[in-house]
């Protein structure tokens, strides 16, 4: 990468450097955003990903995601005006994203995402900002994004990988509100760890190779069969996990045991039949962080120990004494 930087004159070299010195996803889209409004300050930047899990129910489209915008303090009614995804078709579209009138110049510019979802740059100003320069840029972000994505997530699978479950986890357990801390709130989280039943037989009866098409197979389904904002990991070997956001107990028992029968149904190759066994507890600040991936394991241990192939719930398995309450721990640090 630094040799194609001394090639480069559209962008300043220190700009370049600057944004791929950044090593956090969230980090790099602020250094990109902060670049072009610095080459050429006044306006506004919005980036966006595509994707359809957003929807508007009162004006009944869909919208894209938004991820970063400058300046930070606007209330983005401007992009609201001037970038909306819909299902009808109209003019002035660009990726199926469709743009009313402005006076301003609105310059649309494909980019990296951190998901498969391709990324999308919006620029509205009152001048043309030179291509040269934001084609330039965009490309050592792209490059930069690739890096920092497939540090995250698993070569084989794709998903989340263990070095980011911590982190991601730790993330997300932090933003939850405070009032959550209260034992008789239930939660609107849940947390599942997900074991692939006799793996190592597969394993030393298949041969490696097919024990990774066995991997691979499962963590498809598990896109498919999970939502855009479940946070889906591969936790280690034959171990996964997954993060149900916004769901009820119930809801979350229904879905799971959906995946369950999905991969039991699952046409895997020389006919042979995989199962999964499951377990999953509330996500809430009710009990630390490490408490609650100790719960679920519980859960999943029970699964495997009563049969395999089914679901277990913690919450339940605590009510009706099948488990034992896990000790609380003094705080977070060092939890894996």
């Amino acid at each position: 990468m630094l040799s194609s930087i001394k090639n480069t004159s559209a962008c300043p070299i220190k700009d370049l450097l600057y944004l791929i010195n950044q090593d956090h996803i969230e980090q790099l889209r602020s250094a990109l955003l902060e670049l072009i409004n610095k080459f050429q300050p006044g306006g506004e930047i919005f980036l966006y990903e595509q994707g359809y899990s957003i929807y508007d129910s009162k004006n009944k489209n869909f919208l894209p995601k938004l991820l970063a915008h400058h300046p930070k303090n606007s209330k983005v009614k401007h992009a609201e005006k001037i970038v909306r995804f819909t299902e009808s078709t109209q003019e002035n579209k660009f990726n199926d994203f469709t743009f009313a009138p402005t006076d301003d110049y609105v310059q649309v510019f494909t980019v990296e995402s951190e998901h498969s979802n391709p990324g999308l740059l919006i620029t509205v100003n009152k001048k043309m900002i030179n291509e040269d320069y934001i084609y330039t840029l965009i490309s050592f972000y792209n490059q930069q994004v690739y890096l920092l994505r497939n540090k995250d997530t698993d070569s084989l699978t794709g998903l989340y990988n263990r070095h980011s479950f911590e982190s991601t986890l730790k993330k997300y357990y932090d933003t939850l509100s405070l009032h959550n801390r209260s034992n008789d709130v239930k939660s609107s989280n849940y947390f599942a760890m997900l074991d692939i039943d006799f793996f190592k037989k597969i394993n030393d009866e298949y041969g490696h190779v097919y024990g990774d098409e066995v991997l691979l197979l499962i963590a498809n389904s598990m896109k498919t069969t999970f939502r855009d904002a479940d946070i889906l990991f591969r936790y280690g070997g034959e171990e996964f996990a997954v993060l149900l956001k916004d769901v009820t107990e119930e809801q979350s028992e229904n879905i799971l045991n959906r995946f369950r029968q999905n991969i039991e149904e699952l046409n895997f190759p020389f006919d042979h039949k995989v199962t999964i066994s499951i377990g999953f507890c509330a996500f809430n600040n009710a009990s630390h962080l490490s408490t609650i991936i100790d719960n679920a394991d519980k859960a999943l241990y029970y699964s495997k120990e009563h049969g395999r192939n089914k679901v277990s719930n913690f919450e339940s398995l605590l009510r009706e004494h099948k488990v034992e309450k896990t000790p609380e721990a003094k705080s977070d640090i060092e939890l894996f």
